[in-house]
């Protein structure tokens, strides 16, 4: 077999002007695929951005249930997301606006959509405090909203950084022991300790059972099975961590009894089942 391969100016120079040739058709279709995404990118940014049609006249802020939400407010979503009231709808991605709603610590989920041509529809899940938290040995100060913590009813804590939420919040009781371990309560997750758990629990259990001056200002997590509770109107009374409805149902029988015969209870003792220790303000 002979392979024969031959080289000449001439041939040399055919072979340059069918590179070139091939090279100028991708320079060509390139510039043309540039050109067109310029082209494609410049009649987005007239059609949806610069077009005052789709700038955001309205924020539509809802809860789950499709009613205006407790706490969160239209100037706070604008503030933690960034979203420039005047701008088209078209100039933020909604998933990254739900995702930075949804991180908030007053909100548990978000959801965004645009609705033409120039609504931002927005449905959050909101935390709704149930009491707040207390712990010395973490620093965590009773009804602060600098260093205080709240927690709703799922038991996830949060800080109270809104005056809205602050207002809520200020009659609600405190929950809290004097010694936590590391890690017990952090905010945006939920608390992790048994006894603050019955306490919170007990805090809830009360505040469906009793009214008034009965319902508590503050639970203690006492030792590893009882509670202490101080009420509104002063009386002292230690429950355990269970058959807390019954121990409330005790209590209410207890406090009512007291009243009719005159007297304000002092202290009481729940845990027993019969015989309940009480003391009366005024007596030893």
């Amino acid at each position: 077999m002979l392979e024969l391969r031959v080289r000449s100016p001439r041939i040399f120079l055919f072979d340059a002007v069918k590179l070139t040739a091939r090279l100028f058709k991708f320079s060509v279709f390139g510039a043309i695929v540039v050109a067109l995404g310029f082209g494609i990118y410049l009649g987005y940014q007239k059609m949806f951005i610069e077009n005052e049609e789709f700038a955001l006249k309205r924020i539509d802020l809802t809860n789950e249930v499709g009613e205006e939400p407790q706490f969160m407010t239209n100037q706070r979503i604008l503030e933690m997301t960034g979203i420039d009231p005047g701008a088209s709808i078209f100039t933020f991605n909604v998933d990254e606006v739900a995702a930075a709603i949804a991180n908030l610590p007053e909100t548990s989920s978000a959801q965004v959509t645009r609705r033409l041509p120039d609504i931002l529809k927005i449905q959050l899940g909101e935390r709704i405090p149930v009491a707040w938290l207390a712990c010395p040995s973490l620093g965590i100060e009773e009804r602060s909203i600098g260093k205080g913590l709240l927690v709703d009813a799922s038991g996830v804590a949060f800080p109270c950084i809104t005056k809205p939420l602050a207002k809520f919040a200020a009659e609600l009781p405190v929950v809290f022991a004097e010694e936590l371990p590391a890690g017990a309560i952090i905010a945006g997750e939920k608390i992790d300790h048994e006894g603050l758990s019955y306490a919170l629990e007990l805090a809830q259990n009360a505040d469906a059972a009793l009214e008034g001056d009965d319902l508590p200002s503050w639970v203690m997590v006492r030792d590893e099975i009882t509670l202490e509770v101080m009420t509104i109107g002063g009386t002292r009374a230690t429950f355990s961590y269970f058959e807390q409805e019954h121990q409330l149902s005790k209590f209410s029988k207890s406090v009512g009894h007291a009243r009719e015969s005159g007297r304000e209870l002092a202290t009481i003792n729940l845990i027993p089942n019969r015989y309940l220790p009480v003391t009366y303000r005024g007596t030893n």
